[in-house]
């Protein structure tokens, strides 16, 4: 599900004591919530989302997002092409 309500997200949290720790699967690490429309909110997370070009979108469709870590690159050689193998 890529969009939902906050009354939604409300109910899946319901009987959750309010100190209950939240975790993201694969590690993601939560930024901020952020206004993006009249009554539109988006959930973001500290890793950058890679760019994945249209060919490999049409040979992989089950690939939605890709997230990177780069809190161990180097400023002097960005990142120029990463290889994704899809299993």
């Amino acid at each position: 599900m890529s969009e939902f309500t906050v009354g939604e997200l409300r109910d899946q949290l319901k009987g959750i004591d309010a100190n209950a720790k939240l975790s993201f699967a694969g590690g993601l690490t939560f930024y901020r919530i952020k206004h993006w429309g009249d009554n539109e909110f988006l959930i973001e997370f500290d890793e950058p989302e890679g760019y994945l070009s249209e060919t490999f979108k049409k040979n992989n469709p089950g690939v939605k997002v890709v997230f990177m870590d780069v809190s161990d690159l180097d400023e002097s050689s960005p990142v120029n092409a990463i290889n994704i193998e899809v299993r």
